[in-house]
């Protein structure tokens, strides 16, 4: 086995960031500067402000039901992931459905995967999906991950010696990266179709607070390669030839998370007090929920006692801090948290219920006259309120889908 001596995870805590400063960045703007490559986004607490729609997405917002049909199969359970490839929606859930099903662009259901049990092609629970060169990725326990095609065939699987919480593909590489969760001795390996491990980085540390926090997402598409993060750190990296490398530092100054004290207090206290303990003196860390695209990369920021949004423009290397809820001046149907799900081409979604939908307009017919509840139907609301009424019979999701601005 590979080991990576080259990269500690120290790299996470704040001394890296200061240094990295201190050895004369070039200025992008007050907030973002850029040394060797790597770019240190300032936080600054004061900065944090409310934020539109309109200043991150092309002014339309589309509406598309994911819509059931006579095969229960097309119930959705929940959405733990999205993928769109070429014609297809994938909507991956884990938890509830322990599958994967397959939605045209019209929001029609198409199949399902759903192979639970023992044997060949089978798994007991999930953990992640990629779909990449016509064929569907599944992370799967019992240390395994299997091969499906388009039509939801089994093709292939192979057994891998390491859990696994989430994945990426390397295409370049023809390999597997396997984020193990906090637990593991290393928390990354790379693994190849045979299940042969290449290499293992970040090795555990025992001075890091790791917590018990799942990562929704962990991996981030950059340009033709990934980012890898995980919450309660600072740092997005990105594999470069055969080791990690910083390449996003967010110095959180004298609001980053102190892991020695954390890691005592989790020693000290019982599991209810130090949940209480943490929420009021956690600190701030990066908490990976977002997407990243050719635009921007978008995630949430945990401070003490509340949380952001961070928004940075890779073009234009400027980073925005903005409360959770963004004004919906487009349709301004009702303020939501930026989208999460990444589609194709610079397209994003954020997911409700339709139920959920329909009270969101119903809530807004509240608060208008009659009058002007009609000329917001035909208006500007028109998408909105068809959405809203179509999903209200179903508990599948509708999907609000945006396209981030060049």
């Amino acid at each position: 086995m590979i080991k990576n001596t080259n990269l500690n995870f120290r790299l996470i805590l704040g001394g890296l960031f200061f240094f990295l400063s201190a050895c004369g960045p070039i200025a992008n703007s007050e907030e973002v500067t850029e040394k060797d490559g790597v770019i240190t986004i300032k936080i600054d607490v004061d900065n944090l402000r409310e934020a539109s729609l309109s200043e991150f997405f092309e002014p339309e917002i589309d509406y598309l039901l994911l819509k059931e049909s006579e095969d229960p199969g097309s119930q959705i359970g929940e959405i733990a992931k999205l993928i769109e490839y070429k014609d297809m929606i994938f909507v991956f859930d884990w938890w509830i459905g322990k599958s994967v099903q397959m939605f045209d662009r019209q929001g029609n259901f198409i199949h399902r995967i759903r192979n639970l049990g023992d044997g060949l092609g089978k798994y007991i629970e999930l953990a992640d999906l990629q779909v990449v060169q016509d064929t569907v990725y599944l992370l799967a326990h019992p240390l395994k991950i299997i091969k499906f095609d388009l039509e939801g065939n089994f093709l292939d699987e192979f057994k891998i010696p390491v859990t696994g919480r989430t994945f990426h593909y390397d295409t370049d590489r023809k390999s597997f990266f396997v984020y193990h969760g906090s637990d593991a001795e290393n928390l990354v390996s790379e693994i190849n179709h045979a299940g042969k491990v290449l290499g293992s980085f970040f090795p555990r540390n025992p001075s890091i607070f790791y917590g018990i926090m799942g990562d929704p997402v962990n991996f981030y598409a950059y340009e033709n390669g990934f980012y890898f993060t995980r919450t309660y750190t600072d740092t997005l990296y990105t594999f470069n030839q055969n080791s990690f490398e910083p390449l996003m530092v967010f110095d959180f100054g004298k609001l980053a998370m102190d892991h020695t004290r954390m890691i005592e207090k989790k020693l000290e206290l019982d599991n209810r007090a130090f949940s209480d303990y943490f929420k009021e003196n956690s600190g701030s860390s990066y908490a990976p929920y977002g997407f990243s695209n050719s635009n921007y990369i978008l995630s949430r920021l945990m401070m003490p006692g509340f949380g952001a949004v961070s928004i940075f423009d890779k073009i234009n290397k400027k980073h925005h801090l903005v409360k959770f809820d963004l004004i919906n001046d487009i349709d301004e149907s009702f303020n939501f948290y930026p989208p999460v799900y990444q589609l194709q081409e610079n397209r994003v979604a954020v997911a409700y219920r339709g139920p959920s939908l329909y009270n969101k307009a119903v809530e807004k017919k509240q608060t208008m006259s009659e009058q002007e509840w009609q000329e917001y139907q035909q208006g500007k609301g028109k998408d909105f309120i068809e959405a809203a009424f179509y999903g209200k019979e179903t508990e599948n999701y509708v999907l609000m889908i945006l396209k981030t601005k060049k």
